[in-house]
């Protein structure tokens, strides 16, 4: 029985289609939470070949100064590599390759209300957990003593302590300023 071809599936244009997070998409993986386009294939790719060149290092009795940035070079090599490859496989195909990236960006600014940063539910908690791994961080360098890794250790969890704080600081400022609007135009 032979069937009659149904309509082509138009062509798929991020400028015109509304972006859909958890549509498939080519060169994507699918993350814990089923969006397709939250890691990369290149970015997963990487991390995958940092992690085995550090468990091959650790077989091979690599010192661990040599092992851990040896894994960290060859896996940015690999997931740059990964990307460049998908970037031109995109192009040749007529596709824009920062298409998905972009629509991610705008549907995140579509959520925080046309904010580009993170707005978070309860800013009180995140300046919280900003305060407990800043604490961590001093607890790290004056246990481990003061040695290049502790102090690298240190900085980075510091910097992400820095990061809660202001993503909570700037969460409490806009609702602020969205309070005060709307008391002006109740006023008016």
């Amino acid at each position: 029985m032979a069937t009659r071809p149904g309509p082509e599936a138009p062509a798929h244009d991020p400028q015109q289609q509304p972006h859909d997070p958890y549509a498939k998409r080519p060169g994507y993986v699918t993350g814990a939470d089923g969006r397709t386009d939250t890691w990369s294939t290149a970015a997963a790719a990487g991390i995958v070949t940092g992690i085995a060149v550090l468990f091959v290092s650790g077989l091979l009795l690599v010192p661990v100064p040599i092992g851990y940035p040896g894994a960290v070079v060859i896996g940015t090599i690999v997931a740059f590599a990964v990307r460049a490859r998908r970037r031109v496989a995109d192009r040749r195909e007529g596709r824009s390759p920062d298409a998905v990236s972009r629509s991610r960006s705008q549907a995140t600014i579509d959520a925080n209300g046309g904010r580009r940063f993170f707005v978070a539910q309860n800013p009180v908690v995140v300046i919280v957990m900003g305060g407990i791994f800043l604490a961590v961080a001093v607890a790290w360098l004056v246990g481990d003593g003061f040695s290049v890794g502790s102090i690298v250790v240190a900085v980075l969890v510091a910097a992400s302590a820095v990061c809660f704080v202001v993503q909570g600081i700037g969460t409490l400022v806009v609702r602020r300023r969205e309070r005060a609007r709307g008391a002006d135009a109740e006023a008016h």
